[in-house]
């Protein structure tokens, strides 16, 4: 006759094996960014597997604030990001880097005064033909150079997309020139009143599964600019 097995132990609760590190407990879903009505507070719109959210590149003067993205944006992850594991937390930090970066971008009114003063027409064709301003060069940091806003912004997408890429996602900002390229938006219509043919109106845009992200990857930040000077060399948006 075979000996018995002896006793099984039960864990005791509260108490862990030696050397044993408990794992962190998930984290608490926020409150949801789409109500039970269908409005989106997160400030996104959704067209297919696309998440569209309004991003402001440049202000008419360097201390107009009103640049970046909407400051309701911030308030709630998407829904949609947050359904693959994408946290409250995660999205804000996203968007205050954002901000941050936005902080070097160039006004209007300074484009303007690097291109067109005191030499108007001649200093706008020399600048244009021969100044790298948007390049990622050792002289970046300079005022009247915008390359560190442009790196930046790479930067910063290519950190979001470590996150994103694994769960089938992708993000990338893009400008639509003229304005009526663009994709709707939450904002589009206040945002294009009053504006001409000229405005580059920026977007974010966030591919929702692995083959709308392989498409997004393939599409070009520009779309219609048609920047082929030498001061558009290096420009991310």
């Amino acid at each position: 006759m075979e000996p018995e097995p002896p006793p099984y132990n039960e864990c005791v609760i509260g108490i862990e094996p030696s050397g044993y590190t408990p794992s962190a407990p998930p984290a608490k879903p926020g409150p949801s960014s789409v109500t039970p009505g269908g409005l989106r507070l997160d400030k996104a719109y959704k067209q297919g597997d696309r998440l569209t959210i309004d991003f402001e590149k440049h202000a008419c003067c360097p201390w107009d604030t009103a640049v970046g993205l909407d400051p309701g944006c911030r308030s709630y992850v998407p829904q949609e990001l947050a359904e693959k594991g994408i946290t409250q937390s995660q999205w804000e930090d996203w968007c205050d880097d954002l901000m941050k970066v936005q902080r070097k971008s160039p006004s209007i009114g300074g484009c303007l005064c690097i291109f067109c003063f005191p030499g108007l027409l001649i200093q706008s064709v020399l600048c244009a033909t021969f100044c790298p301003t948007s390049g990622n060069h050792c002289f970046k940091w300079l005022p009247c150079c915008y390359g560190d806003w442009h790196y930046e912004i790479g930067e910063w997408q290519r950190k979001v997309n470590e996150t994103l890429n694994p769960l089938d996602m992708h993000a990338k900002l893009k400008t639509f020139k003229p304005h009526n390229r663009a994709p709707q938006s939450l904002n589009k219509s206040q945002r294009v009143a009053g504006k001409d043919h000229n405005y580059e109106m920026g977007m974010l845009i966030i591919a929702l599964n692995a083959t709308e992200a392989r498409k997004l990857m393939q599409e070009p930040w520009d779309n219609g600019v048609n920047d082929g000077c030498t001061s558009g060399i290096g420009r991310m948006l």
